[in-house]
């Protein structure tokens, strides 16, 4: 499965909060340079033990996508449009297709 390699910021959820495994704030630069947010639970970033509430953020991450296209920007540069098929879903609706750049992704 192809990845998408983005940042943890930091912990979403106050020690004091009963939830487990707890929740993060993930952050995706696409390729136009637009920030998106990110919250979900520990497992879906791939990131383990080393996200929890005492790590030291910033830590990279990955979020599972599918390729939909590969295209070239007006420079020459190769986007690739990707979908998080809506997990984890941005903070700011339902958005789950993005452009990123190719060195964003681990490809198998």
């Amino acid at each position: 499965m192809t990845s998408l390699r983005c940042e943890a910021t930091r912990w979403a959820l106050d020690d004091d909060d009963d939830f487990y495994p707890g929740w993060v704030e993930v952050r995706l630069t696409d390729a136009h340079g637009r920030q998106w947010v990110f919250f979900d639970k520990p497992p879906i970033f791939g990131g383990g033990d080393a996200l929890s509430p005492g790590a030291a953020y910033p830590i990279a991450v990955t979020i599972g996508c599918a390729i939909l296209s590969r295209t070239s920007d007006p420079d020459g540069s190769e986007v690739v449009t990707i979908s998080t098929g809506g997990r984890p879903e941005a903070a700011e609706g339902d958005q789950s297709e993005f452009d990123v750049r190719p060195d964003q992704l681990v490809e198998p």
